[in-house]
């Protein structure tokens, strides 16, 4: 164990990356939809190595000591890539039919700040502690670092400095369990009684009846809503029946008029032929059907048509792509519009996700800049219909580098000045900066998206590893001050925690139902995505047995990220 401890001080690199690793695997426990999460594990298991690796010396003790520029580097790479992620979503919140829920995160995070800044005067905290108490009782991770970088350009001893920055991960590590088990139970349990709904699947398999979703069980979604093709030779054909177009129509009816059957392909005695609507069709005729599954049934097809197995019917070449929904007149429109245009014949939408949550793709959800919609259909056709919609999202996953350097460069200088009111230093922040370069980015590359490309996964990964590696890090700076900083202030931190997750969530629901009047099951949505809480939205799917509170949870969640954070600067400015 000596030679651990000896070597882990040496090269506390390795430390940091113990701490990363150990703190995944600690962050993936679950008690239903409950866990710790990657960023709390790394937490935690960083103040251990902390608080337990240190090795003797002539002078006393030498604990890991993690210096230099990297931690703030982290941090800054972390918030650009969560605004490159969230700015589309964020955009689209200030305005339109996101506006009231954007509202409704904004008034959230002040009620919370307020009652932080309150409790701060009460049981006089200093603004680490009531930063780490905002972090951990609003479960916004990146509360921590910006309070830390507020906390370093305050005017104060150096020793003071320290102590306060020391002990932001302390009350963000005591406060942030409850906040996330506080949240995702009251949301699920608690806020539905508030708003008058005792059962909560029912209430959803209503809302989800009113905006034409057919979907209820999420287990069951791919597999029965799934696009098929089949070739059929047609041994009959209905009165009235003569072009595909007929066809189409009379299966429309079979099937109901919200289903899409389309004749894809006709073999005729001349050869195969790519249907029109207009292309003839007769008895005799062999056809490759496109339509979900369940459209194909046997029942819908019997005493005209016939199954077969014909390989070069149905051999023509399918694209399957998610596209970022961009152009110009795309957003806005619904996706029951797209379906019916005749632009996207025998184009079909599989899903849509929204910041990275998967929303139903209801006729009825109205599309919004910065959207994914994974759309299925013959490869020209659908490379016909993508500038329709925006851009695709193909396998070239480079990244532009000079976008991502200079962008954070950019936000970070920008975040330097600072103005002066009672010796207390006001201005954007270094890590601010770079989040609000962040929004523009990911807001322009929905109009540019080549000038300003960074895929998914580059942007997962910065996001991820930015704040893990950062936390990592303040974990084992804060470790050696743990205990200390957890001896004086435990109990308190606990309890100023929990009334800082609840309050705000019971003041908020009263004003969902009251106020803003929003649907009681997307409420829970807007609840949970103003926190930024993914364990409140999987907690609240799972109470639904549904998918729909998620179209109250994105734009929330996108405004809640950014004000929040934020927020961690204003605790300290007003608690210092």
């Amino acid at each position: 164990m000596g030679w651990i401890a000896r070597t882990l001080v040496a090269y506390p690199e390795i430390a940091v990356l113990l701490a990363v690793g150990l703190g995944f695997a600690l962050g993936r426990l679950r008690y239903r939809t409950i866990s710790l999460g990657a960023v709390t594990g790394t937490l935690v298991v960083g103040i251990l190595l902390g608080a337990l690796v240190s090795v003797p010396t002539a002078d006393g003790v030498a604990h890991l000591s993690v210096s230099g520029p990297a931690k703030n580097i982290f941090f800054l790479l972390f918030l650009f890539a969560l605004g490159v992620r969230l700015g589309p979503q964020f955009v689209a919140g200030l305005k339109g039919t996101g506006a009231p829920q954007a509202l409704f995160a904004v008034v959230l995070a002040v009620v919370g700040v307020g009652v932080v800044v309150a409790l701060a005067a009460v049981m006089d905290l200093n603004p680490g502690v009531a930063a780490g108490i905002a972090g951990g009782g609003l479960t916004q991770s990146a509360i921590v670092g910006v309070a830390q970088g507020s906390i370093a350009g305050l005017a104060q001893s150096p020793e003071t400095i320290e102590d306060w920055t020391d002990l932001v991960p302390v009350a963000y590590a005591v406060t942030y369990l409850f906040g996330t088990i506080g949240t995702a139970v009251f949301c699920a349990n608690v806020a539905p009684r508030m708003l008058g709904m005792r059962d909560v699947a029912g209430s959803a398999a209503a809302l989800e009846r009113r905006l034409g979703l057919t979907e209820t069980d999420p287990a069951v979604h791919s597999a029965y809503l799934d696009v098929t093709r089949r070739a059929y030779r047609l041994t009959g054909l209905p009165g009235g029946v003569g072009t595909a177009r007929d066809l189409e129509d009379h299966l429309r009816r079979a099937c109901g008029q919200d289903h899409h059957v389309y004749v894809a392909r006709v073999r005729t005695p001349a050869g195969l032929v790519d249907a029109t609507p207009d292309t003839p069709v007769a008895t005799g005729a062999e056809v490759a059907l496109t339509a979900r599954r369940m459209d194909l049934f046997a029942p819908h097809l019997a005493g005209f048509a016939e199954e077969t197995d014909d390989p070069a019917l149905l051999g023509f070449a399918i694209e399957d792509l998610w596209v970022v929904v961009a152009a110009r007149g795309a957003a806005g429109r619904a996706v029951g519009e797209l379906r019916s245009d005749p632009d996207f014949r025998r184009i079909f939408v599989r899903g849509l996700r929204r910041s990275g949550h998967d929303v139903p793709p209801g006729d009825a959800v109205t599309l919004r800049a910065g959207d994914e919609l994974h759309l299925q259909g013959p490869l020209p056709l659908l490379e016909s219909v993508i500038p329709l919609v925006g851009h695709a999202e193909r396998g070239d996953q480079g990244s532009s580098m000079i976008v991502l350097g200079l962008g954070v460069a950019a936000g970070a200088l920008i975040g330097v000045p600072a103005l002066h009111a009672g010796g207390v230093p006001v201005g954007l922040s270094t890590s601010v900066g770079a989040l609000l370069v962040g929004l523009l980015v990911g807001w322009y590359r929905t109009r540019r998206p080549l000038l300003a490309r960074i895929p998914a996964a580059t942007d997962w990964f910065l996001e991820s590893a930015g704040l893990t590696f950062f936390i990592a890090m303040v974990g084992i700076a804060a470790g050696p001050s743990f205990v200390s900083g957890l001896a004086r202030y435990g109990v308190g931190i606990l309890l100023a925690g929990v009334a800082v997750t609840l309050v705000p969530l019971v003041v908020m629901t009263v004003l969902a139902r009251w106020v803003f009047r929003f649907d009681p099951v997307v409420t829970l949505g807007v609840l949970a995505g103003s926190r930024s809480s993914s364990a409140a939205a999987g907690a609240v799917r799972d109470a639904a047995h549904s998918s729909v509170p998620m179209l109250g949870y994105t734009v929330p969640y996108a405004v809640a990220n950014v004000v929040l954070t934020i927020g961690g600067a204003v605790v300290v400015a007003l608690t210092a």
